[in-house]
């Protein structure tokens, strides 16, 4: 073969390659089910102990790169890769589960370690499905001169912005970069990617709400006086918001349903519904939601029925006063390696203060201040 149906083929033999050496790792942390009688929520925490290389000599802190590229519309211009390091502290307690994260600082530029960036020029075209062969080498170049230079600052976590293992064949641009560095790595897709071409945007938005709406009318019909009273407390602020976030057990988005059987498995029909279910907005629920967790994550399977990424939604809220509201807007996280489905979408929403988490978009804010500074040469 010749020409691009050539170079498509070397591609695609490529990314077989890249799966195949994805390293991911089991959960073991135990299912709390926080009362929930259906048992189709779960509470996760990630164990950091468990995978943070540098916690013996770095005991309250955590290192989280970002990635982000972006490519102009007038493709005779440069394109730029950015690479940014933030450090986050948490509190050092023998009991994992009050380990709470936080910044080292409010302002947002004191939270930044380390940032740098790299113009180039594409060497291969736009396709979709192919878009790790444009961003994957000047990405790899920004973390191997980093480690090089100031390898203290070696990230222990590296959030993409874009997809890993949730892709066609299970190579999107976070597992190359997480099997070419060796470091634990998550895609943060922002808007969704439909493996199938049929599972459409717009659908997967309305299996997320429904989501919600059966974690909501369980949470109203089922929740304790106990965990009314906790929560109610948290919403106040007279106690820290809780580091977890809530994954779905039951019904998940799967590419192997079609489109009415899949919104109606997410339907709970066993419950009754009041007054306050029938009322309440998605933005209601999901400030109900933030009292008891950092997020809801949907799990999204392929067509063999196996998870490869979660819809987050209700994470992050208002950057001036993040415990009160998380955003109906999903993101979408899958492994890039090295690292457990459950601890990446919980990781997601503990560092995400707005929609996107903070590694992510300090590299996009960063790429963008940069590519001002040079329209104005």
């Amino acid at each position: 073969m010749d020409g691009i149906d050539g170079r498509m083929s070397e591609w695609r033999g490529e990314q077989h390659r890249v799966a195949s050496q994805v390293v991911v790792y089991e959960s073991v942390a135990p299912k709390n089910y926080h009362g929930d009688a259906t048992r189709r929520f779960h509470s996760y925490a990630p164990h950091l102990r468990d995978f943070i290389k540098s916690f013996n000599k770095k005991k309250n802190s955590i290192l989280v790169g970002g990635l982000d590229v972006s490519f102009p519309t007038d493709e005779s211009e440069e394109s730029i890769a950015v690479y940014a390091i933030l450090e986050f502290t948490f509190d050092n307690n023998d009991n994992n589960d009050d380990v709470k994260i936080s910044t080292i600082a409010t302002d947002v530029e004191n939270r930044v370690v380390y940032r740098s960036h790299k113009f180039f020029y594409p060497s291969v075209p736009y396709i979709p499905s192919y878009l790790a062969f444009r961003e994957n080498d000047p990405l790899c170049e920004l973390i191997s001169s980093q480690i090089e230079k100031q390898p203290s600052l070696k990230p222990d976590v590296i959030m993409v912005d874009g997809n890993g293992q949730w892709h066609e064949r299970r190579a999107g641009i976070a597992c190359f970069v997480g099997v070419k560095t060796g470091i634990p790595t998550i895609g943060v897709g922002k808007t969704f990617y439909s493996l199938d071409g049929y599972l459409s945007k717009e659908h997967v938005l309305s299996l997320i709400r429904s989501s919600v709406e059966s974690w909501y009318r369980e949470h109203v019909n089922h929740e304790s006086p106990v965990e009314k009273r906790r929560h109610r407390r948290c919403a106040s602020g007279d106690i820290g918001m809780p580091r977890w976030v809530l994954i779905v057990d039951s019904h998940p988005i799967s590419c192997t349903q079609d489109e009415d059987e899949r919104l109606l498995a997410t339907q709970d029909k066993s419950s009754p519904t009041c007054s306050k279910i029938k009322h309440a907005t998605i933005q209601d629920m999901l400030k109900e939601l933030h009292t008891i967790a950092r997020g809801l994550a949907i799990p999204m399977q392929d067509d063999k029925g196996e998870t490869l990424a979660y819809a987050l939604v209700g994470h992050g809220g208002n950057q001036s006063n993040r415990d009160e509201s998380g955003t109906k807007t999903p993101i979408y996280v899958s492994v890039g390696s090295h690292i457990s489905s459950e601890d990446a979408v919980s990781l997601c929403a503990l560092l995400s203060y707005v929609r996107i988490p903070e590694p992510v978009r300090e590299a996009d804010l960063y790429g963008r201040q940069v590519l001002r500074e040079k329209g104005k040469k």
